[in-house]
């Protein structure tokens, strides 16, 4: 028979580790991750649009939802012409020796469903006028012949090794900031715990010693970045020696290299400040349902990989330039296409600014939270030191 008292030793200890609001906060967070990701997928999905395509006045080809093939009675070459100066057409198709070319502007997410089409018009078109004999059939089989030409040429190509150096900037950039939140999470809420900072504000403010934290923290992640890099270029090369072929890295844009370090720098201290200040608000990291609220810190890297195939996008152009963002978007835009150099340098400039914000916003919650013992502060009390002028 279970006793009053265990009832109630039992209830206390439930209640000890469940937070309802924390839990319904986490909740809240993730439904909200989930929505942006949903909602960021949709004004990028390129495949609810209509395009035009200027095709051969002989392809006969059906409009879709999709596309509106439209057949000018002009060359190919003042096709090419409007489609630069005002937009005519979002593509331009020509036969050359017998191959269809596909023209335009710059790499599209949508191009690779206009080859679907087009490989399916021809198929039912010659299964219109053949039988079906072996060879005919295998005749049938083969997709017709399509290159594409980019009129752009900023854009650097698709499926070429720039696309690979973007994607292992992600994966990079994913590694510095997973080593940035350990590393925070572990060192504020275990100094708070064992009440080491408090004894330290004589030494130094807590301004000064959030600064140091998170530099710290930054340049460990960095390490770890260039170190998961240079591990990536051994893999290349062994995998190289043992295909036995000549080592080549004349792919690897060391422009891009170089903007990069600081562009990663700058990003996983503005992640690091942020999870330096959700870090101090946390009493037990055990049991507190505010350590997931750090995770929103790897949001950038979805959003850029969700518009990697459109690099020269307003998507990508959107992230390239907001300082939330533009850690991970900007570098992997340069990667796969030519920006003027104001660009990544005005970017730059403001993502600069953005982290001296949010490291004085750090330093605001900081100071309270590592103070405040026995219970977590809530999100409003959290926004109000955010949003005071005091910092030490």
């Amino acid at each position: 028979m279970i006793s009053r008292q265990s009832l109630i030793v039992a209830k206390w200890e439930f209640l000890r580790f469940f937070k309802w609001k924390q839990q319904l906060v986490s909740y809240l967070l993730m439904l909200g991750v989930m929505a942006a990701v949903a909602l960021w997928s949709f004004f990028t999905d390129e495949s609810r649009q209509q395009y035009r395509i200027a095709v051969p006045a002989q392809l006969q080809i059906v409009n879709t939802e999709q596309f509106q093939f439209q057949r000018p009675g002009i060359g190919v070459e003042a096709q090419l012409a409007q489609m630069r100066s005002d937009g005519s057409w979002h593509a331009v198709i020509s036969e050359e020796q017998g191959e269809l070319v596909l023209h335009t502007l710059t790499g599209k997410k949508w191009l690779a469903q206009l080859e679907t089409v087009l490989q399916q018009h021809y198929r039912q078109l010659s299964a219109e006028q053949m039988g079906l004999s072996a060879t005919q059939l295998s005749q049938l089989e083969q997709p017709v012949s399509i290159s594409t030409r980019y009129l752009d040429q900023s854009y650097k190509g698709k499926d070429t090794p720039e696309k690979m150096i973007a994607l292992g900037a992600l994966i990079l950039l994913f590694v510095g900031l997973s080593t940035a939140f350990g590393q925070v999470l572990v060192s504020i809420t275990g100094e708070k715990q064992q009440r080491v900072t408090e004894q330290l504000y004589a030494i130094v403010t807590p301004q000064q010693w959030m600064d140091g934290k998170v530099l710290g923290h930054s340049f460990s992640a960095l390490k770890a970045m260039i170190t998961s890099g240079l591990v990536m270029l051994l893999a290349f090369a062994v995998v190289s020696l043992f295909a036995e072929k000549a080592i080549d890295l004349s792919w690897l844009n060391i422009g891009v290299v170089l903007w990069l370090v600081p562009f990663a720098l700058l990003g996983v201290v503005l992640c690091a400040s942020f999870m330096g200040a959700i870090a101090a608000s946390i009493d037990d990291p055990n049991n507190s349902g505010k350590s997931a609220v750090m995770m929103i810190t790897w949001l950038p890297m979805v959003f850029t990989f969700m518009v990697i195939d459109s690099p020269a996008g307003w998507g990508m152009t959107l992230l390239s330039f907001v300082p939330l963002t533009s850690f991970a978007a900007m570098p992997v835009k340069m990667a796969m296409v030519t920006v003027p150099w104001w660009q990544p340098l005005l970017s730059l400039l403001l993502l600069l600014a953005t982290v001296y914000w949010m490291r004085r916003v750090a330093g605001r919650v900081f100071l309270r939270g590592m103070q405040m013992y026995g219970k977590e502060p809530s999100w409003g009390d959290i926004v109000r030191w955010a949003l005071s002028n005091k910092t030490e």
